[in-house]
C-alpha cells in the first residue's frame, strides 16, 4: 500500500506559515507602536506588557487558524499549485485580520473604559490590571476576526462588516458590564487593581465567542444573517450574565463578588469570575 504524504506536507507547510503568520505579527507590532516592543520585555521586565503582548500573540494564532479553515481541506487531487494559491491565501487572511487586532486595540483602548488608555496605564505605569484588559481585548478582537473571515459563502465586504459590528457589540457590552459590576471598574483598573482587570477582560472574551458563533456561520443574505447576528447579541449578553450570576451563586455562595475584587484585591475571585463567563459562554457555542 502506497503512503500518500501530500496531506502530511501541507499540514507542515500549514504550522510553517502560522509561524511566518507570528514572525509578520511581531514585525507589525514593532511598526506600528510607538514604544520598543523588546524592550518592554526585557530591559523594563513589564509584566502588564508581558499580558497584553501574550494575548496579541494567542489572538494572531487564533485568527490565523480561522483563516486556514476557512475553505475547509483541499480535495485530495488538487495540484501544488492550488496549494500554494490556498496557503497564500491564508496568509493574506493571517495578515490583514493582525492589521485589523492593530486597528482594534488603538480604538478600544480609548473608548472601552471611560478615561482611561489602556496602552498608557500598560507602557506608563505597568498596570497589570490594564494589561490584562489588553490581552483580553486582543483575544476577543482574534475570535471575531476568525469567525468573520470562516463565515462560508461571505465575500471581503461580509468579513470587514461583520468584523465591525462585532467589535461595535464588544465595546457596547463591555461598556455595560463595567456599569452593572457593582463597583467602579474603571477606578479599580486605573488603580492597578487585577481582580477588577481580569473578569472584565475575560467577560469580553466571553462576549467574543458568542460574537463568534453569531458570524462564522453560511452567509445567506444580508437580512437572515444581520438577524442572526442581532438575535445572538441581544439575547446572548443577558443570558451569560443570568447563567454566570447562577454559577457565582453556586460555586461562590460565601463571597460577595464585588467586596472580594475591591476590598480585597482578590485576584482568584476575579479569575473564577471570569472563567465561569468564559466557560459558560463556551457551553453556550458549542450546545447551540
Amino acid at each position: 500500500m502506497q503512503l500518500d504524504i501530500a496531506p502530511v506536507l501541507l499540514a507542515l507547510a500549514h504550522v510553517a506559515l502560522g509561524v511566518v503568520a507570528l514572525i509578520i505579527a511581531k514585525l507589525l507590532k514593532d511598526w506600528l507602536s510607538p514604544y520598543g516592543v523588546d524592550r518592554e520585555l526585557t530591559s523594563r521586565d513589564n509584566p502588564a506588557f508581558g499580558l497584553a503582548i501574550a494575548g496579541y500573540y494567542a489572538a494572531v494564532v487564533i485568527i490565523f487558524i480561522g483563516a486556514a479553515r476557512s475553505a475547509g481541506p483541499l480535495p485530495l487531487d488538487a495540484g501544488s499549485t492550488a496549494a500554494i494559491q490556498a496557503l497564500g491565501i491564508d496568509l493574506a487572511w493571517a495578515v490583514v485580520g493582525t492589521l485589523a487586532l492593530n486597528v482594534s486595540r488603538t480604538v478600544m483602548d480609548r473608548l472601552l473604559v471611560a478615561s482611561c488608555c489602556q496602552s498608557a496605564e500598560v507602557i506608563g505605569k505597568q498596570n497589570t490590571a490594564a494589561g490584562a484588559v489588553e490581552g483580553c481585548v486582543y483575544i476577543a478582537t482574534g475570535l471575531v476576526i476568525a469567525g468573520s473571515i470562516r463565515q462560508v459563502g461571505g465575500t471581503v465586504a461580509t468579513t470587514a462588516a461583520f468584523f465591525v459590528l462585532s467589535q461595535l457589540t464588544l465595546l457596547l457590552f463591555g461598556r455595560l458590564y463595567q456599569r452593572l459590576a457593582g463597583y467602579n471598574a474603571a477606578h479599580e483598573i486605573q488603580s492597578a487593581n487585577l481582580a477588577a482587570g481580569v473578569p472584565l477582560g475575560m467577560t469580553l472574551v466571553a462576549i467574543a465567542l458568542l460574537m463568534m458563533k453569531a458570524t462564522s456561520g453560511e452567509f445567506v443574505d444580508w437580512i437572515t444573517n444581520l438577524s442572526y447576528f442581532a438575535f445572538d447579541a441581544v439575547a446572548g449578553f443577558p443570558l451569560l450574565l443570568a447563567l454566570r450570576w447562577l454559577a457565582d451563586l453556586a460555586l461562590l455562595p460565601n463571597a460577595r463578588i464585588a467586596d472580594e475584587i475591591v476590598r480585597d484585591r482578590n485576584v482568584s475571585v476575579g479569575l473564577v469570575e471570569g472563567t465561569l463567563a468564559v466557560g459558560i459562554a463556551a457551553i453556550v457555542l458549542f450546545v447551540f
